[in-house]
């Protein structure tokens, strides 16, 4: 079991849907109060057969307080108080995580597995201002709600060592335009609530295999690294 206090006094602003440079560091000031987080985490490992096999599983919630983001309509070009631009909320991370390993053998790998969900509230600053979706939660810039991850080596002898890495995570949290108006000849795209559209999922697989020659020269060591990174050529979300 484990229980975890943590202050954070710089804080990270995300704006999703936009490829500008919106991400800001914001210190803490007397009008920005410092992040605060409580974790709670509960967790069972377990070795079979002398650790030629392990097991981990984990659950876990942690409560955040003074967490930023970005008002609706924030002006961020050119704008020397950004602090007016962002408003206090408070998130929440929860879910389970998974691990099997095998330790041992000429085939040794893991596979990893974490379920979870990552949701951020922010209300207005006054009774007249709604915040963000109205002050209900709604999901953050990191929450992914599957993560997957495998990793397989096979020894093939001293020489000869060659493993591939596969990776799978759910799309990240986004704003696309649902609709857009015309307003003097302009055309102005609107937006539904925030966060509520998703960017592909993502996918990966690599291979690599690695020589290790024989040297005479034992104070000197080397290897030779053959890889395939993206073996399939999956296409990143433009």
């Amino acid at each position: 079991m484990a229980y975890t206090q943590n202050y954070q006094y710089v804080h990270l602003a995300l704006l999703s849907g936009t490829s500008l440079p919106s991400d800001l560091w914001v210190p803490s000031s007397l009008v920005i109060k410092p992040k605060f987080s409580t974790q709670y985490a509960l967790g069972y490992f377990k070795k079979i057969r002398n650790n030629e096999y392990s097991i981990e599983t984990e659950i876990f919630y942690k409560d955040i307080q003074n967490r930023l983001d970005y008002r609706n309509g924030a002006q961020l070009i050119a704008n020397d108080a950004i602090e007016g631009e962002v408003l206090s909320g408070k998130g929440r991370a929860y879910g389970l995580e998974f691990l099997a390993k095998k330790n041992k053998g000429k085939f040794t790998g893991w596979l990893a597995y974490t379920l979870s969900r990552s949701e951020q509230q922010t209300p207005g600053r006054t009774p007249e201002e709604t915040g963000i979706n109205n002050g209900e939660w709604y999901p953050s810039a990191y929450d992914k709600t599957h993560d997957i991850s495998a990793y397989v080596n096979f020894e093939l002898n001293k020489k000869w060592n060659f493993n591939a890495n596969f990776v799978f995570q759910t799309g990240q949290p986004t704003n696309f335009p649902v609709s857009q108006s015309q307003f003097q000849g302009l055309t102005i795209a609107n937006y539904a609530t925030r966060n509520q559209q998703r960017l592909p999922s993502y996918n990966r697989l690599d291979l690599s295999a690695t020589l290790t020659p024989k040297n005479k020269n034992k104070t000197i060591k080397g290897e030779w690294v053959f890889s395939i990174y993206n073996v399939y050529n999956r296409m990143n979300a433009a």
